[in-house]
């Protein structure tokens, strides 16, 4: 679909002409997120790494392509502080472990994830803050991806058969 200044809308994704393809990703932030044993009536952690997460990808300006939102519950009490890595036909991430002094690395991740095609940035290119504390990857609804394959029967799985 092409919008009246010249942007294209691609599988979800606005694109100049010539210009590379970058969805939007979100970052969702647990606001309450406390690690276990935290003060009670202190701030929760969640609610501060948010702030720092939404400071950290305004000053990376909106063509890094993050959005930074919250949620009150993410339900990854167990690994808190916990966020959520997403976009459109994209592989997600849940991270936990995290803390307000993490927000730079969160928010680089976030910005690799929106710059690769599915979702998947290199590990390597990942913050090691990322690379030791994500929960999940979950693929996109009905992706056909070199990572997601069909269930096999146990014959074909059961070595030696």
């Amino acid at each position: 679909m092409q919008k009246s200044d010249g942007r294209q809308l691609v599988s979800g994704r606005l694109r100049m002409s010539g210009e590379t393809v970058r969805s939007r990703t979100t970052l969702t932030i647990c606001r309450t997120c406390r690690p276990e044993g935290g003060p009670s009536e202190a701030e929760p952690p969640g609610a501060a790494l948010g702030r720092a997460a939404a400071e950290a990808a305004r000053r990376l300006g909106p063509e890094a392509g993050v959005e930074v939102r919250a949620i009150p519950c993410l339900s990854a009490c167990g690994r808190a502080c916990s966020a959520s890595v997403s976009a459109p036909e994209k592989f997600s991430y849940v991270i936990g472990g995290l803390a307000p002094e993490d927000a730079g690395d969160l928010v680089a991740f976030a910005r690799a994830h929106a710059e690769s095609a599915d979702g998947v940035p290199p590990w390597r290119a990942r913050p090691e803050k990322v690379r030791k504390n994500t929960v999940a990857r979950v693929p996109p609804a009905g992706c056909d991806h070199a990572l997601v394959e069909e269930v096999r029967e146990a014959e074909d799985v059961i070595p030696g058969r």
